[in-house]
């Protein structure tokens, strides 16, 4: 079999090259610490990798969702303290104001005054806007206020006429927002409600036995005002007033406290899915090292091994390609 002098060239030209190629192919692995830098390098392991990697990141859209959902449920824990405050303070004055035989007429007058004043501060938390100035109790049209009062409620004569009828409507305050939660995916399996709107909170207040009482928190507090400032000597039906009053205002109490524990539920909630997302993230980069990451050890000796071959071939191709017949005669 006759070798032309093309065909060694050739030859030897084609194997510098595999060996350059084995050995950039290695030093590049080495420069990134990436075994697999091209499908072609493992497409098995490429395959799994980009799963993996469409894995992680949906779990990160996860995470971030948590973060989000959890400072929209601590402000609205906040917020919801702040009007079960409110509610506690007015119920302790209107015991106080129940004892009929020790309290006068502007003893009574004296507390309920108080009481508007709490109402005032309720009023405003029920209108509470988070930082991008969005109404937090209006359901999804949180652009629009919630709560509207007839008159100023810190004004004696205030709220005294009934509002037209209409729905959402009693008779001291207009709901203008809906009945709708905002709600994150926070979990590939867990939609979380992130608000309360201001209908379940304020306006339908639930009684112990889960049936709706008639008024809202703010009816409940003015009826208990007007019980008080009454005069006792054209007030026959003061007590079964004030008993009626009173009763309500723990339908309130409790109605708001119910719902700020399911918020709390839900914070509590989001801290274990916190947890397992991190775990979860931590797993999918182990996963992802165990099928990309280098051996180190294992390359540089590689590479170590590549650099002989190539130079062993680049010094057999110069001697070779020097050989003549003519340097034998």
């Amino acid at each position: 079999m006759r070798i032309s002098t093309s065909q060694m060239f050739d030859a030897g030209a084609l194997n510098i090259q595999r060996n350059q190629s084995d050995v950039f192919k290695t030093y590049n692995q080495i420069s990134t610490g990436r075994r697999v830098l091209t499908p072609a390098d493992d497409p098995v392991a490429a395959a799994q990798a980009l799963m993996v990697t469409q894995s992680d990141e949906v779990n990160n859209r996860h995470i971030d969702n948590q973060g989000y959902a959890g400072d929209k449920l601590k402000l609205l824990e906040t917020k919801l303290t702040s009007a079960t405050d409110s509610i506690q303070n007015i119920l302790e004055k209107a015991v106080q104001g129940g004892n009929s035989g020790t309290l006068s007429d502007t003893d009574r007058k004296s507390i309920a005054m108080d009481m508007r004043q709490q109402l005032a501060q309720l009023l405003s938390t029920a209108n509470s806007q988070d930082g991008s100035g969005l109404y937090m109790f209006s359901g999804y049209q949180s652009n629009v206020r919630p709560f509207t009062a007839a008159t100023d409620p810190t004004d004696p004569s205030a709220l005294a006429t009934p509002a037209p009828p209409q729905s959402y409507t009693n008779q001291y305050v207009t709901y203008s927002g809906d009945q709708g939660r905002q709600e994150l995916k926070v979990d590939a399996s867990r939609i979380m409600p992130v608000s309360e709107n201001g209908s379940d909170v304020f306006m339908r207040v639930s009684g112990p036995d889960g049936s709706l009482t008639g008024g809202s928190v703010f009816d409940s507090i003015k009826n208990m005002i007007d019980t008080l400032e009454k005069p006792m000597a054209t007030n026959p039906s003061f007590q079964a007033d004030f008993n009626k009053s009173l009763g309500d205002l723990h339908s309130v109490l409790d109605n708001v406290v119910r719902i700020r524990s399911s918020v709390g539920s839900r914070l509590a909630e989001l801290d274990a899915m916190g947890t397992a997302s991190s775990a979860q993230t931590l797993q999918y980069k182990e996963t992802l090292s165990n099928l990309q990451d280098l051996d180190y050890a294992k390359a540089l000796t590689d590479f170590t091994k590549q650099q002989n071959s190539l130079e062993a071939a680049q010094k057999s191709f110069a001697q070779i390609s020097g050989l003549s017949l003519f340097k034998i005669l």
